[in-house]
Parts: C-alpha cells; sequence; structure tokens
C-alpha cells in the first residue's frame, strides 16, 4: 500500500529544479496509481526556477569530479537517461533547445575540430576542442524554457505552483509528525495549508528554512558559499539549432569560465566562483560584481564571433541582455541529502540518527547539489517521488542519506 492516501496533501518549497522535478514525478506516479494526491510547491520568488536553477549553462551529463565522482555517477547516469527520454517528446526539444553532444572544451593546441564549434564562437588557430570535456554523454538545453515546459507539465497535471509565497512555520503532532505550514504571501496574507507530507526542496536557502521551521532541532545542516556572477548577452549571430552549446574556456584563463549558447537568441556566461558573498534572505537577490561582470564582456569581445560572415544582420558590440548572481546549494562535501527525517531529530537532540529511523516524520529533504542541480534534477525528483510514496527508490541513494551525513561528522 503507498504511504500516500487519497487526499493527501504534499507541500514541496521550492520551484527550482529539484522541487519541479519532484511534483512532476510525484504527479505521474500518484495518476499511474489511480491516487488523487493534493501537490502544492510553494516558492518565494515571483516566479518558478527564479534561483541558481535558471542561472546556469544548462548542461546535462555525468563526468563529475574526483572525489565526487564515484557516489554521483549512478545517479548521473540515471538522471541523464530520464532527461534523454523526456527529449523524445518534440515540445520538450522545442521548449529547451535540448540538444545532443553539444559540449566542448578549448585548449591550446593546433586547430583540431575546430569546425565542431558553434558559430557564434571566433575560433583561434591554436585552439583544439575537447568533446569530452564533461564526458562521453552530454546535451545542453535553455534552463529557462526547461522552467517554463516543467512548470507547464505539473500545472496540466493538477499540481498548485504558487510564487510568492514564504513558509514561515510549521505544525507538528504529538508525535512529530508533520500537520501543516503556515505561509505568507507578498501582499502579507498568512494562509495555513494542512498536509501530510513536507519536502523542503530550496536551493541555497533550505539550511536556513529548515533552522526557522524547526529551531530546536539537534541538527544544523551546514553549507559552503559558492556563488556565482552571471551575465547574458544577445546572440550576434542568427539563432540556429547549432545556436545551443557549452563552451568551456577554463584551460585557456586558469579559472571557471563558461560560455551558454541558447535557442533564445542569448550567450549565457559565468566566471570564477565567489566563495565569500553573504546569501540574501529568502526571495531577495544580489547585485553581482562590477568587476566580473567587465571581465565576462571582456572575455565576449574576444571569443563572441561579432564579425563574422553569416548571412542576415547581426550585432557588432556585446549586447547585455541580463546579469545576476546565483547561489548555488553547496554542501562540505559535495554529495547532496535525499532522506526524511526521523520525528525525533525535528524537537529533540538525538545521538544517533540511525536509532530513530523508523520513525517517520513525513519531513524530507532535497538539498546540497551544488552545481549539478539541474543535471540531477530528473533524477533526483524521481527518486524523492519514490520516497514520498514509500516505495524503494530505483537506485541505492545511501551516499545521500541523513545517516551518511552524521557519520561524515558534516553537522555541527
Amino acid at each position: 500500500m503507498p504511504r500516500l492516501q487519497n487526499g493527501d496533501v504534499v507541500i514541496i518549497v521550492g520551484a527550482g529544479s529539484i522541487g519541479l522535478c519532484t511534483a512532476y514525478h510525484l504527479a505521474k506516479q500518484c495518476s499511474e496509481q489511480a491516487l488523487h494526491v493534493t501537490i502544492k510547491v510553494l516558492e518565494v520568488f515571483g516566479e518558478p526556477f527564479a534561483g541558481a536553477s535558471s542561472t546556469c549553462t544548462g548542461c546535462l551529463h555525468y563526468g563529475f569530479p574526483e572525489p565526487q565522482s564515484p557516489p554521483l555517477l549512478p545517479l548521473g547516469k540515471y538522471s541523464f537517461d530520464l532527461w534523454a527520454s523526456e527529449a523524445g517528446d518534440d515540445s520538450f526539444t522545442m521548449a529547451t533547445g535540448y540538444r545532443a553532444q553539444s559540449s566542448y572544451g578549448i585548449n591550446l593546441g593546433s586547430g583540431q575540430r575546430l569546425d565542431v564549434l558553434p558559430d557564434w564562437v571566433k575560433s583561434e588557430p591554436n585552439w583544439d576542442v575537447d568533446t569530452n570535456v564533461l564526458g562521453a554523454r552530454t546535451a545542453t538545453v535553455n534552463p529557462i524554457g526547461l522552467g517554463r515546459w516543467l512548470s507547464e507539465r505539473c500545472r496540466s497535471m493538477g499540481v498548485e505552483i504558487e510564487v510568492g509565497t514564504e513558509v514561515v512555520d510549521v505544525r507538528l503532532s504529538a508525535n512529530n509528525c508533520v500537520q501543516a505550514v503556515t505561509c505568507v504571501k507578498d501582499d502579507e496574507t498568512a494562509i495555513t495549508i494542512h498536509c501530510t507530507e513536507l519536502l523542503l526542496a530550496c536551493g541555497a536557502w533550505t539550511p536556513d528554512v529548515f533552522g526557522k521551521l524547526f529551531p530546536s532541532s539537534s541538527l544544523k545542516l551546514q553549507w559552503t558559499t559558492d556563488a556565482g556572477d552571471w551575465a547574458s548577452w544577445k546572440n550576434p549571430c542568427p539563432t540556429t539549432e547549432s545556436s545551443t552549446a557549452y563552451v568551456s574556456f577554463a584551460n585557456l584563463v586558469g579559472d571557471k569560465l563558461e560560455f551558454a549558447g541558447r535557442n533564445d537568441g542569448t550567450i549565457w556566461a559565468c566566471g570564477r566562483r565567489n566563495l565569500t558573498a553573504d546569501l540574501p534572505a529568502p526571495g531577495h537577490r544580489q547585485d553581482p560584481d562590477e568587476r566580473m561582470i567587465s571581465d565576462l564582456v571582456s572575455y565576449a569581445q574576444k571569443w563572441v564571433n561579432l564579425n563574422c560572415d553569416c548571412l542576415g544582420s547581426h550585432d557588432h558590440d556585446i549586447q547585455l541582455v541580463a546579469q545576476g548572481r546565483a547561489f548555488r546549494p553547496a554542501t562540505k562535501s559535495g554529495l547532496p541529502i535525499f532522506d526524511e527525517f526521523p520525528s525525533v531529530a525535528l524537537t529533540e537532540r538525538s545521538s544517533s540518527i540511525s536509532r530513530v529511523k523508523g520513525s517517520p516524520s513525513g519531513v524530507f529533504i532535497c538539498w546540497g547539489h551544488g552545481s549539478y542541480g539541474l543535471t540531477l534534477g530528473m533524477g533526483s525528483g524521481r527518486v524523492m517521488s519514490q520516497l514520498m510514496l514509500g516505495e524503494e527508490p530505483d537506485i541505492d541513494i545511501s551516499e545521500f542519506s541523513l545517516e551518511a551525513y552524521r557519520a561524515a561528522a558534516l553537522y555541527r
């Protein structure tokens, strides 16, 4: 018998990649099992996909660096295959610009494989192109289009997505099982929503939200700052199918530098990580470093093809469209957490999570994907929906449990 029953309500906090992918799979599975469950996604920003999910390169892959590669690889392959399966639907490809085998790394060399680069890159004769920079199987999408597609699919299956809504309190039963959450809307209206399960999937803000909702818990989730300043500009060349591509210049500049062409006529870029920025309050943004944006524009002027001979008119200077700062939900280990909080851990101190593992609370967490929230999103959402239904996950996620994090002493 599924853990969820007819008439139950599930609250998901966060409408980014993880939150919406979980809602998507949960709605699909409930429909397949003829379960009438209400799924509500609550997002503090004014639109879905407003955080790091939309401000990334849009790479789908499973080429992870050491030491994270061994534990992440099964999840990465699983998630990549789920994304690739969705790409069989023309509506997904049209919305996202999904393009397989479109990730490239630039190295100094002798001009090998320059022909595979998109036309918006101004290549140099002493470059070599690495087509396996992110592994043997890759794809690139427009994250904004992906967010719209996910939102539309979720709503078409009855998922309710409420934006401008901050969860500020939670009500527990005498046994520490979730019963309801209190939310405040943009207009300061407070509402209480009764629920059976609660998932925290609010990106970099997840530790703060957990601490606010469960202030007496002994579990203090730790995260490490991983911010990135980004900019996007108009693609000077006409947009074609091959415009969607990821290009890394890291080996040329000695630091992170990534460009990504999108199917909406823009090119997105980010540079070196910011490891000291302060996380703003939920629903608020932070301005990027002007020097970082200036550096990105300088690199664009150098390596974006402003003087190509393609057909049609195009710009001859960088035309900025948007800029900002993204905060990635990074853990100290570089691994995410997928689990249900044991009930005793929500309000009391416990020296062992495993001792109370069998006592469910209905409060779940899916957080800490770092730079891989988009590429791991579909797999993470599928696994979380299985956990929330009381099913055995398709893959082993023991490396991502709260118990594993406790054993690694990653709680303070």
